[in-house]
């Protein structure tokens, strides 16, 4: 079968592979369509050293079981992307995400930018009904509401989303949809600012940053959430000095590069950095319907066609004034 197989930094061939074979309680899946999400940028960049080479990726993905149990069998389905072994002490405890020995689909183990790929039938998620185009975005979207879980909002608290990339976009539309009005921070000339004005109430630039918390929030002392989902390791510091004292950051972004802010800033301001990764089943499901009743709808800026383009994809994808460019195999 053909797979985008990822060999080091912006090296990406179309090959030749051999189909992978389901193991008892797995599933093959034929591949419809991937999205390209900031993971995959940085491992095609370099700036994230790949943990499995040669790697095939691709992890926000939709696909029809064509083997694997009979209740799934041609269905349209979106995966989990965390494999776990459920014997160990930390899935006993619920922490399956985080399993010890756990394969990750794109990441360490290969993904989904192939005619097929496998996962446990578990982790499959049926969404039949949903555009196979929207459905790619069950995965980021799933982690947004875990971040959300884990470190929850209070009324009346205010929030600022740093970045202007796919998840900045979706969590705008969710804060929106759980009441709370919020700001978008964004780079100046940034040809995205047009997605988030849409969902934002306000957008400042990074460089009017410090006199607009001055002015303009609470006692001058900053948000009482900051998530930061730029994809920057830089904006951590941005986030940092935004938030007010015992605020929350939400820590997001995956660059795979180290990150240097003002750690005494954060001591002093007491400020918890809460960083969260994958949605879980719940997320997923939650995803899902949001998603269905067009609650949250994704900015797709670029669809390239057939699997034989997804290094053109790539390319694509670190353009500007890219939100997200899905593969459509």
């Amino acid at each position: 079968m053909l797979a985008a197989v990822l060999h080091g930094p912006r090296d990406l061939k179309v090959e030749e592979v051999e189909e992978p074979e389901p193991p008892e309680g797995w599933a093959l899946v034929r591949t419809i369509a991937v999205g390209v999400c900031g993971t995959d940028k940085a491992f095609y960049l370099g700036t994230y050293p790949l943990l499995k080479r040669p790697l095939v990726p691709g992890h926000e993905a939709v696909g029809e079981v064509v083997e694997g149990p009979e209740r799934l069998r041609g269905r349209l389905v979106v995966p989990e992307i965390n494999f776990p072994c459920w014997r160990c002490e930390v899935c006993r405890e619920g922490l399956y995400t985080h399993c010890p020995s756990k394969r990750t689909l794109g990441i360490d183990f290969d993904g989904a930018l192939a005619e097929r790929f496998v996962a446990p039938a578990g982790a499959l998620h049926p969404v039949e009904g949903l555009d196979p185009l929207v459905a790619t975005e069950v995965e980021p979207l799933a982690a947004l509401l875990n971040a959300l879980r884990q470190a929850p909002l209070r009324a009346g608290d205010s929030v600022a989303v740093i970045g202007t990339g796919n998840l900045a976009v979706m969590l705008l539309q969710l804060l929106a949809h759980l009441g709370f009005e919020s700001v978008a921070v964004a780079r100046r000339g940034s040809p995205k600012v047009k997605f988030v004005e849409r969902y934002a109430v306000e957008v400042v630039f990074a460089d009017e940053l410090r006199g607009y918390l001055s002015k303009r929030t609470r006692g001058g002392l900053g948000f009482d959430a900051v998530f930061e989902v730029s994809g920057d390791p830089s904006a951590l510091e941005l986030a940092v000095e935004a938030v007010r004292p015992r605020g929350v950051v939400h820590l997001k972004s995956t660059p795979g590069s180290p990150a240097t802010f003002n750690s005494t800033a954060a001591v002093v301001k007491e400020v918890r950095i809460v960083g969260t990764r994958c949605g879980t089943f719940r997320e997923f499901r939650e995803a899902i319907e949001l998603l269905r009743r067009g609650v949250v709808k994704p900015e797709i800026t670029a669809v390239v066609e057939g699997l034989a383009r997804a290094p053109e994809a790539f390319e694509r994808s670190l353009e500007r004034g890219q939100v997200k460019v899905v593969v459509k195999a």
